[in-house]
């Protein structure tokens, strides 16, 4: 593997002149280094992104189940709540009038 690029070789082969570049080898060597950690970075970015989206995707479906869950459970017991605060209504009515009449009977002796 060569640290300059296939240009600059053929160019210095066919003229057999000694290279004059502004840069060594060894930068030509590092700067290949640097874009191939780079690549290798991005592509695991990339991959990370796509499986957070896809559990980012599934929480979103369990939320939405949830939900219509709640929903169906709220519609269960709104019926049975209304049932239920008439019965208490019912009681306490019943339990006030019997104390209407327990004083009622005390005060006529």
């Amino acid at each position: 593997m060569s640290a300059m690029p296939e240009e600059s070789l053929r160019e210095i082969a066919a003229t057999n002149e000694p290279h004059h570049t502004l840069a060594s080898p060894e930068f030509f060597f590092l700067l290949q280094r640097i874009d191939k950690l780079d690549e290798t970075l991005t592509k695991e970015i990339k991959d990370g992104d796509q499986k957070l989206e896809s559990r980012i995707d599934k929480l979103e479906n369990r939320i939405d189940k949830l939900e219509s869950r709640i929903d169906k459970l709220d519609e269960k017991f709104s019926g049975k709540l209304t049932t239920l605060n008439y019965f208490a209504a019912g009681a306490l009515f019943t339990l006030v009038t019997g104390f209407i009449g327990v004083i009622a009977t005390l005060l006529s002796r």
